[in-house]
């Protein structure tokens, strides 16, 4: 049976570069890939507020919203997972980053760099529909 998942992803950007987070080895979803900052949303929980949130716990970094993005539906085959994401570009106006338990190693790289990269699916979707690519 697939599951269905909802998750908020936050593209946060700093002076002209992204924020790219390598997943844990031991992650559930995705272990060593990199991604954005992202996470479930919370019951009842605005999508707003759970980017921003998700943005603080794993970053430490505080964001701001610059645009919303268009809903994406991203189905993953070889997991037999379907992601339903709400897609976030925010701006940050500090680089240092703490990274939490859940990530391993962080970089913050320019949009031409992000093919040297081993992405979670669906990544330049979000991209996409933020008007990034």
């Amino acid at each position: 049976m697939v599951r269905t998942y909802f998750v908020v992803t936050g593209i946060v950007e700093n002076n002209g570069k992204i924020l790219i987070l390598k997943k844990s080895p031991n992650d559930c979803n995705y272990p060593n890939k990199w991604s954005f900052c992202s996470g479930f949303v919370k019951e009842f929980e605005p999508a707003e507020e759970s980017v921003l949130r998700e943005i603080k716990e794993e970053t430490g970094l505080k964001g701001e919203i610059v645009k919303a993005g268009k809903v994406i539906d991203i189905f993953d085959k070889q997991n037999n997972k379907r992601w339903l994401i709400a897609p976030y570009l925010c701006k940050a106006r500090s680089a240092k980053v703490r990274l939490c338990h859940e990530n391993a190693d962080f970089r913050w790289v320019k949009l031409s760099e992000l093919e040297d990269y081993e992405f979670v699916p669906g990544l330049t979707k979000d991209l996409r529909t933020l008007g990034l690519l």
